[in-house]
């Protein structure tokens, strides 16, 4: 089951052309997924907060995940991952700079069955918000 794991894990990471991730929170995860992201104005939240949260990302950055590395076991799945963008739109308060960024990030995936069940994000906001000139304490 670790294999099928780490495909479904790159596959939620991996945005289409298109940048939509979007389908993939409602087709890979859990009815009752949580994800925690301390990076984020709310740590912890269900598939359906985790979805609208990430819509406003993209509407603000244009996002690339790249998974760099991933490790299985059990029904744990681990990723290091780089995200790569530019900030095109109006976020929080923050009006775009037109920046880009490269920062790096870890992810743990807990799976349910063939499903992702929970998720501990962690990335380097501080690291974001430097390369955009922007204060290190606002909060995505």
């Amino acid at each position: 089951m670790e294999q099928p794991n780490k495909a479904t894990a790159r596959r939620f990471l991996e945005e289409t052309p298109e940048r939509d991730r979007m389908p993939a929170y409602a087709h890979l995860c859990t009815d009752d997924y949580l994800e925690h992201d301390p990076a984020m104005a709310e740590e912890t939240v269900g598939r359906d907060q985790a979805a609208r949260t990430y819509e406003e990302l993209v509407t603000a950055f244009e996002l690339r995940h790249t998974p760099e590395n991933m490790v299985a076991e059990g029904d744990l799945v681990c990723a290091r991952f780089t995200i790569r963008g530019r900030h095109t739109g109006a976020y929080r308060g923050l009006p775009p700079t037109g920046g880009t960024f490269e920062v790096t990030g870890h992810v743990t995936f807990r799976f349910r069955g063939e499903k992702i069940a929970e998720t501990w994000f962690n990335w380097d906001l501080q690291g974001l918000m430097e390369q955009l000139g922007r204060p290190t304490d606002t909060a995505l």
